[in-house]
């Protein structure tokens, strides 16, 4: 049995769903952005947000100049422990449900990660005319071959070598 009346199993969840986290965050180790995310996709979780990033995540991560927690048994209970506090101190005072424990509570609503706000492709067909080369015409038409492959873009530089720029006529001046 692990501290805090959690059994070993869910430790190794708990450690499995931080992790997830941070993956969103695109880190290996536990961020304040990461944090973020959890408060706003767990229920229970969204009474912690004020005090997230001011006074659990800050005592929860490694040292006073790292902006993040790397994720360990200890180091992720020692976050849920904090939590739970702090969400005992704003219910002033209620109990969790019977046979619970406010960590228990947290964890059992800690979800795996969910992707919101993420783009979806358009139903009005919009985006498929922008990716079929065969309408293009002019320059952007020299862009792609007949398979719609890109061939690396039209060569057009711009000779700026003259005294205005642009200028067409160089060594043409004394040229009668």
């Amino acid at each position: 049995m692990a501290s805090g009346g959690l059994s070993d199993e869910e430790v190794s969840e708990l450690v499995d769903k931080l992790k997830q986290y941070a993956k969103l965050a695109h880190k290996e180790n536990l961020t304040s952005q990461a944090t973020g995310k959890i408060t706003k996709d767990n229920l229970l979780w969204k009474e912690l947000r004020t005090d997230m990033d001011s006074s659990i995540f800050p005592v929860c991560k490694d040292d006073k100049t790292k902006p993040f927690m790397t994720i360990t048994k200890e180091k992720s209970m020692k976050f849920l422990a904090k939590s739970a506090e702090k969400l005992e101190a704003k219910r002033k005072g209620k109990k969790p449900p019977e046979g619970s424990t406010w960590e228990k509570e947290l964890l059992k609503n800690l979800k795996g990660t969910q992707l919101t706000g993420v783009t979806k492709e358009s139903k009005s067909g919009n985006v498929k005319g922008m990716t079929d080369t065969s309408a293009y015409t002019g320059m952007h038409a020299n862009k792609f071959d007949k398979d719609g492959k890109g061939l690396g873009g039209a060569d057009a530089r711009v000779d700026n070598s003259g005294y205005v720029g642009a200028y067409k006529g160089k060594d043409t001046y004394d040229k009668k």
